[in-house]
């Protein structure tokens, strides 16, 4: 026999609950549009109102359902909160149909109503299936987006599963009596109940962690791109570029590029027509370039691309693919159509030329291009020193 306080162990999951309920009703008052604050806030509140039932329900079967059905929806709106926060579809019949169809069952069929542990097997058994659902959940979002503290959630309510399954099961073996008094109940209780508890804390305490997480991967994802366009900013991508021209350590070009006169576009259509030809010409060049290349946006209107094992014709062809795909797109801005060019500098190199003196070839060749009037393609060669005048 276990001998366990039950009477505490529903006050302090009251308790804690409550406290987040409060607090994921903060975080959507700041952000409102963010629907999992309000699911997960409805889950800790249903979850302390069925803890407080429990307390009350002095042995009442209804009371007693109804206490019960209000954790079950605790568990339900925290894997459908989840959802929401992995990007799915909220689902409420799949919300309330677990702990609907429990109260429907243990306060109308017979044989419910006359066993106790019929029902605590039925309990057990839809609490382990939503924290089944809520691992699910996690390894499914962990293939498309990895945050720190998600595999361990998944393997705690994977393990909750298993403890729930095998607390359902035990009353086969160790039967609970109706009436018992607190210490005696059977051995499997005291498990039971201390995953209740645990449950109370480690659920919406795992999604403050995910929210965390997200935000550190986001601000990481904020600091290494360019708001604008979504490429690589300057300080990431000659990072990457270093990294990368080491780690091929063979032929690689380096294509370097200017959207021509920005400033009269901005000048005459605004910043926002401005900031459109520069996403446009972003989106251009990206679709031009092989997979493995790389590309960053080095400055106002300066891009530029490393292709790793890209020989010079390679490399001077790559530069004319992306003059002329420029050259040819329709800018619309302001209800006129806008031409836009662009001026390519190109620079090759073997395994004993560096990532920077590639780029200062590459910029060369650009301010090469950019001298003689703009909208061309100059490859820089070998011996030659193209003009800063």
């Amino acid at each position: 026999m276990f001998s366990i306080d039950t009477q505490t162990i529903f006050l302090g999951s009251f308790a804690i609950l409550c406290i987040f309920a409060v607090v994921f009703l903060r975080h959507w008052r700041e952000e409102p549009a963010r629907t999992e604050f309000v699911l997960w806030a409805i889950g800790a509140a249903a979850g302390a109102l069925g803890t407080f039932l429990a307390q009350v329900s002095d042995s009442h079967l209804i009371a007693a359902s109804f206490a019960q059905s209000y954790m079950l929806l605790a568990a339900a709106f925290a894997w459908q909160g989840l959802r929401v926060f992995d990007r799915r579809k909220f689902d409420l019949r799949l919300a309330v149909a677990g702990p609907g169809l429990f109260f429907l069952l243990t306060a109308s069929a017979p044989v419910f109503e006359q066993d106790i542990n019929a029902r605590i097997l039925l309990l057990c058994l839809l609490a382990a299936l939503y924290s089944a659902l809520i691992a699910g959940e996690h390894a499914i979002s962990e293939r498309e987006e990895r945050l720190a503290n998600r595999g361990v959630a998944r393997l705690w309510f994977s393990a909750q599963a298993v403890v729930l399954v095998a607390s359902g099961l035990a009353v086969f073996i160790a039967p609970m009596h109706p009436g018992s008094p607190p210490g005696s109940l059977p051995a499997w209780a005291g498990p039971a109940l201390l995953a209740v508890f645990l449950q109370a804390i480690v659920t919406p305490l795992s999604f403050l962690l995910l929210l965390r997480d997200r935000l550190v991967v986001e601000m990481k994802w904020a600091a290494a791109t360019d708001a604008l366009t979504g490429l690589s900013n300057r300080f990431t991508f000659l990072n990457l570029l270093q990294t990368l021209s080491m780690k091929v350590r063979g032929e690689g070009a380096f294509i370097y590029i200017d959207v021509d006169h920005v400033k009269r576009i901005n000048d005459r259509y605004g910043h926002s027509g401005g900031d459109d030809v520069l996403k446009t010409c972003a989106e251009l060049i990206l679709r031009e370039l092989p997979e493995q290349a790389l590309l960053g946006r080095l400055a106002g209107a300066e891009f530029a691309a490393y292709v790793p094992f890209c020989k010079v014709e390679e490399a001077e062809k790559l530069g004319h693919i992306i003059h002329d795909s420029v050259e040819q797109q329709m800018f619309f801005l302001g209800g006129e159509l806008v031409p836009v060019t662009v001026s390519v500098g190109v620079a090759h190199g073997a395994m004993q030329v560096t990532a920077d003196e590639l780029l200062k070839r590459a910029d060369a060749a650009l301010h090469t291009a950019k001298v003689r009037g703009r909208n061309s393609v100059v490859v820089w060669n070998e011996g030659e020193s193209p003009s800063f005048a």
